[in-house]
């Protein structure tokens, strides 16, 4: 039986294609090569840094990791656009996405894929991440149950890469639609500041640069004011 952490389950709308306002930039980025394109920021993490501190929450071994994923789906799940998938070849919204994730297993080299329940609050949500990378740490695999879902995000941490751009590997942009998240090495700037790249890729055909926008305008508002949302 599958721990109810690991369970990413969302009711799904079909859009219909006749009233969709997207739909003639739908059907024209689709008929593309590729339609994925994406952005990078620098963003500011000074605050979600102390708060962190002050809260105690690395002594209580709550990843920093963690806090992303939570910010970051919480952040995500408020712009529809960032909930809407291709599900059989059709233009569809999720009424909740969950976060899966890149983690090395313990005695590893290599990662595995890892996913879980995006809970109601940040230590639920804190506490099914643990699971899936307890249940990694078992059994690691890249095709963990119900990776092949789209009512995901996928999240990435490239430790030791304060990178200016990236890119992730993709599938069939007609079948593969799920945003692709990336973290970066957080450094410290001449004033002081702690700055973490953060990069963010989908469909063309799903979402414009103001959805974008949004996404990165609300992330930036969760990490300058972490005790409103943790």
């Amino acid at each position: 039986m599958t721990n109810k952490a690991l369970l990413t389950e969302s009711k799904i709308e079909f859009l219909d294609m006749e009233t969709w306002e997207r739909a003639e930039h739908f059907t024209f980025f689709q008929s593309l090569c590729t339609s994925r394109y994406g952005f990078t920021v620098q963003q500011d993490v000074t605050e979600l840094f102390n708060y962190r501190k002050e809260q105690n929450l690395g002594s209580a071994k709550i990843r920093f990791s963690s806090i992303l994923y939570y910010l970051a789906t919480r952040a995500a799940n408020e712009v529809p656009e960032f909930r809407t998938r291709i599900v059989e070849g059709k233009p569809a919204i999720y009424d909740v996405i969950h976060p899966a994730f890149t983690y090395i297993p313990k005695g590893r080299n290599l990662h595995a894929n890892c996913l879980c329940r995006f809970g109601d609050n940040f230590n639920e949500t804190a506490a099914n991440i643990e699971v899936a990378r307890q249940a990694a740490d078992e059994k690691p695999t890249l095709t963990p149950a119900g990776g092949d879902k789209s009512n995901l995000f996928y999240f990435s941490v490239v430790n030791g890469v304060a990178f200016t751009s990236a890119s992730n590997p993709w599938g069939n942009c007609n079948t593969d639609s799920v945003p692709r998240i990336l973290f970066g090495h957080v450094t410290e700037n001449e004033t002081g500041r702690k700055i973490m790249p953060v990069a963010v890729e989908a469909l063309h055909g799903l979402m414009d640069g103001k959805h974008f926008g949004e996404f990165f305008q609300k992330f930036d508002e969760m990490c300058k004011e972490p005790g409103d949302y943790l």
